[in-house]
């Protein structure tokens, strides 16, 4: 199968270029610019990212940031592919955490290589971080037999968090559990109510959304569980200390 490259393009042509370069060696996923870029990174999780600086709503330098800021797609790597060539320019892109950078005109060879490369680096160091974390998982089923209640317990409320009706009950009737028996297990091995956890789990994913430039307190409150906006901002003030229109804001400077 192969690897999804996502090319971040204003300007037609250019995007052309780059797709009928790319298109024989990639999956490829098309946006005009930055801000349509973010949106298909949370849906569609690239390899990489081919991106031009210089583009309208969200530039490259913008985008980049909101990504490495964000837990889904902070490690997605990103070449910057620039008629900028001013060293503040590049400097800045290296800082904000672009693997490499090619100046127009570039060499389409050159291109291909380097996604390649980038690429297997990235899945070397996943296969490698898999296998760590399969041996901590192991330590873990060893240790504890009790990390398959954990590990069913996250599973089913990450799936579930959008959903008003999600409730202890439902959780334990999926595990098939008692409820106080699911209730002791939980408070052992997470250290809190299953209520407060969902509920913890449920801003966080609010949060994110409001740095990835979702703005509608409304339709993120929705989507994350809650019937109640008044409910949701109390809840989220009460968390992060500050509202939901102050991470908005902060998201779009």
């Amino acid at each position: 199968m192969k690897q999804k490259v996502l090319i971040v393009e204003d300007y037609p042509p250019m995007r052309q270029i780059l797709i009928d370069i790319l298109g024989d060696y990639f999956d490829l996923l098309v946006a005009e610019d930055g801000a349509k870029a973010l949106q298909i990174c949370e849906n569609n999780l690239p390899d990489l990212i081919v991106s031009d600086i210089m583009m309208p709503n969200t530039n490259g330098l913008a985008m980049l940031d909101s990504l490495k800021t964000n837990e889904l797609t902070k490690d997605i790597p990103l070449i910057f592919i620039t008629a900028l060539t001013e060293l503040e320019d590049k400097y800045k892109g290296l800082e904000l955490g672009a693997i490499d950078y090619l100046f127009k005109p570039f060499d389409a060879k050159e291109l291909i290589l380097k996604a390649q490369n980038i690429i297997k680096d990235r899945e070397n160091w996943k296969s490698k971080h898999e296998i760590g974390v399969l041996k901590q998982e192991h330590q873990i089923n060893i240790a504890d037999k009790n990390a398959l209640f954990v590990n069913a317990t996250k599973k089913y409320i990450a799936e579930n968090l959008s959903n008003p009706d999600l409730s202890v009950k439902l959780i334990a009737n999926s595990l098939e559990m008692s409820l106080s028996t699911f209730e002791r297990y939980f408070e052992k091995y997470f250290h809190e109510t299953p209520k407060v956890y969902i509920r913890k789990n449920r801003l966080e994913k609010a949060y994110l959304l409001f740095k990835n430039n979702y703005s509608s307190v409304a339709d993120v409150a929705f989507s994350v569980g809650f019937n109640s906006l008044s409910y949701f901002c109390k809840c989220f003030k009460d968390q992060y200390k500050v509202s939901p229109s102050f991470v908005i804001n902060k998201a779009t400077i």
